[in-house]
């Protein structure tokens, strides 16, 4: 006898004057539904070299570009070397070469353009008209975690997800990885036309900021290389945080890559609202963090994401404690807007060094409680379903 209560749980061408040996791709595409969030490049007239951190390819370069006739940018080449075709290129290449592993967009001649949607961690070349000194070009997408293919054989097109505001240097940012920053060789492209000093070798460490959203080429030296900031980010789901329309949690593993203690901080970052034609997000989800286990009860402390940030302490990397798991909950009894509405935003880390930023896109649908039990029950009576029989000479039961 007793009350119970029942609780839903939560190629084509390549621009000429580049002599440069070939890494693998690095794009990577979201399958999360909706955050958005606009990165900003800041380019010059001529060639920049920029690093999408952001998946924008709900729309295409015609309309993002090509539909203004006022827009800069002129043309927009894509570096997608596949690992299966790796080569070394030792000598320049002209526009119109075969056989490489660049795509490009051109306005005035899209019918020909053999990409179109920029896609994230993926590195490209960009060419701004040379009547315009400065141009920042906003993209707006779908924020994409990091992740990376190295080869420690040929030159690597990659950028790195560094903070938006006061990236460090070169210096300051391979320091953890000391062997890298030994051996690494950096180039840079510098706007205006593209020759035997552009890219350019970049010796300056000390005073050269490793911009968010600026790629470079970097060759390692021979080494093998898996630093792309001071801690790593393994998600449950690679593509980000969704907690579709029926899962209460979920997990991410924090893990420090730093030869001393870091400290590793969470906060969350609202959406921009939705591009046209695309899904409208109602408001954030109500996240809960767990936190620690309470061995009186055996329950787990919890903390919403809405009240602050949230940080952990790591030890140095191959220490007790150098890794933390988090976990993640959506308090689905505080999403009140009706069945299959958006709810999203974005997790931001960040460290203690000042180093890295890593936007984790996080989206969660209403569900329905057609259907459900979400109430009392009062339970009045217990009924024990097993009865014994009468048994023959076989250990049959007796039926008749």
């Amino acid at each position: 006898h007793g009350t119970e209560r029942c609780r839903l749980t939560l190629k084509a061408r390549i621009p000429s004057g580049l002599a440069i040996a070939v890494g693998f791709w690095l794009a990577v595409t979201s399958t999360v539904q909706a955050q958005w969030i606009t990165q900003s490049f800041s380019l010059k007239a001529g060639w920049n070299a920029i690093f999408s951190h952001v998946d924008a390819s709900h729309t295409t370069l015609d309309q993002l570009i090509g539909s203004d006739p006022d827009h800069p940018v002129q043309e927009v080449w894509l570096w997608q070397p596949q690992p299966a075709t790796m080569q070394f290129i030792t000598t320049p290449q002209q526009p119109g070469g075969a056989g490489t592993p660049w795509v490009n967009w051109a306005r005035g001649n899209t019918a020909a353009a053999t990409f179109q949607r920029v896609i994230a961690n993926a590195a490209y070349l960009v060419r701004v008209s040379s009547n315009v000194t400065t141009f920042t070009w906003g993209i707006k997408g779908k924020p994409v975690p990091p992740r990376y293919q190295w080869t420690s054989t040929g030159l690597n097109f990659i950028g790195f997800p560094t903070t938006t505001t006061s990236p460090p240097d070169f210096e300051t940012f391979l320091a953890p990885a000391p062997e890298l920053k030994r051996g690494a060789e950096i180039f840079q492209y510098l706007g205006g036309d593209l020759g035997p000093n552009n890219p350019s070798r970049l010796f300056a460490m000390r005073t050269t900021p490793v911009t968010r959203g600026e790629a470079f080429w970097v060759r390692s030296g021979g080494v093998f290389n898996r630093y792309f900031g001071p801690f790593d980010t393994d998600l449950q789901n690679p593509a980000g945080v969704n907690f579709r329309d029926d899962l209460s949690q979920n997990r991410l593993r924090l893990r420090n890559l730093h030869a001393g203690p870091l400290t590793v901080t969470m906060q969350w970052v609202n959406s921009e609202a939705a591009p046209s034609g695309q899904p409208s997000i109602v408001q954030a989800p109500p996240l809960l963090v767990r936190g620690e286990l309470n061995m009186t009860n055996l329950t787990y402390a919890s903390t919403n994401l809405s009240s602050g940030p949230r940080s952990w302490t790591l030890a140095a990397q191959g220490q007790i404690g150098s890794e933390v798991e988090v976990v993640i909950g959506v308090d689905r009894s505080q999403m009140t807007a009706a069945a299959g509405s958006l709810y999203g935003g974005i997790l931001r880390l960040t460290d203690s060094l000042n180093l890295s930023q890593v936007d984790v896109p996080v989206s969660a649908v209403a569900g329905s409680t057609a259907g459900l039990w979400v109430g009392s029950a009062s339970v009045n009576q217990v009924q024990h379903y097993l009865k014994a029989y009468q048994k023959d000479g076989d250990g049959k039961p007796v039926v008749g």
